[in-house]
């Protein structure tokens, strides 16, 4: 199978332009299986003619090896931590310097993840009275996805996970579908950007970085271990000293090979960067 990978790999790069080479193998092999069932191919050597001959084919592997799939609060526990030990350390230290909390959400999809995280805060600001701005910048490589995040308007599956008093106070609804309020929207900078760019630092929009929580959760288990630290690389560079990176637990494993970060939040997947 490893020589059928790397000849769909070349086609993709050769023919197409697009290097899907970045993934990891095993992922790469599901996702191409997936590809050859759902094209009615019926086996890899028809699946690799047809695509060297359909352009709409290579666009679909492209797309599936893309996950989007995102949910409000998706891994509580990790939003029951921020609650309880990373925002209240935050809130503390910004109001005594009179400084604003800055958030990256980075591969936020269609902006579930940027707008949880806007309304913990809020939530989190309102009931403790405290006098910080939030500022939160959410990044994704798909501007179809950034296009529905900027509406704001989700199924009701997608807030299954948030609390009642969330959706009650930040969603106003019509049947099954509900769209976030206006204050939390004016919190989160959308844009375009791919953690892949070797050349890449911070969202553009937020000038300089020096962020003190990134979320990228569910995205690093899909690329190869060099990829996975080019990322990582790229995330702590754009941290400040103690600053908070969150990723799924999931790939806890995989941020404990980064010397950089230290588990911060046992089971959960918070990590501070030492």
């Amino acid at each position: 199978m490893k020589v059928t990978i790397e000849n769909i790999i070349s086609i993709m790069r050769v023919k197409y332009s697009l290097d899907i080479s970045c993934y990891e193998e095993s992922f790469l092999v599901k996702t191409v299986n997936y590809r050859v069932a759902e094209s009615q191919c019926g086996t890899i050597d028809k699946y690799i003619a047809f695509l060297r001959s359909n352009t709409y084919e290579s666009d679909l592997l492209s797309d599936s090896l893309n996950n989007y799939y995102s949910e409000f609060f998706r891994n509580p526990l990790t939003f029951l931590m921020m609650e309880q030990i990373v925002f209240p350390k935050l809130f503390s230290e910004k109001s005594s310097h009179s400084e604003e909390i800055r958030i990256w959400s980075a591969g936020c999809s269609a902006g579930q993840e940027p707008y949880s995280l806007a309304i913990l805060a809020d939530d989190y600001r309102s009931i403790n009275q405290k006098n910080v701005s939030v500022r939160i910048f959410a990044t994704d490589k798909s501007e179809r996805e950034l296009q529905s995040a900027r509406k704001g308007i989700y199924h009701l599956r997608s807030v299954q996970n948030a609390k009642l008093q969330y959706v009650n106070k930040y969603f106003s609804n019509s049947g099954e579908f509900y769209s976030i309020n206006a204050n939390i929207r004016d919190l989160i900078d959308f844009s375009l950007l791919d953690l892949l760019e070797e050349s890449g630092g911070a969202p553009p929009a937020s000038i300089y970085g020096d962020f003190d929580v990134i979320m990228c959760s569910n995205l690093l288990f899909y690329y190869k271990p060099e990829i996975q630290k080019r990322i990582l690389t790229r995330l702590c560079n754009s941290l400040v000293d103690g600053g908070f990176l969150i990723t799924s637990e999931a790939e806890v494993g995989i941020v404990k090979t980064f010397r950089k970060f230290k588990q911060y939040a046992a089971p959960a997947a918070i990590f501070i960067r030492q």
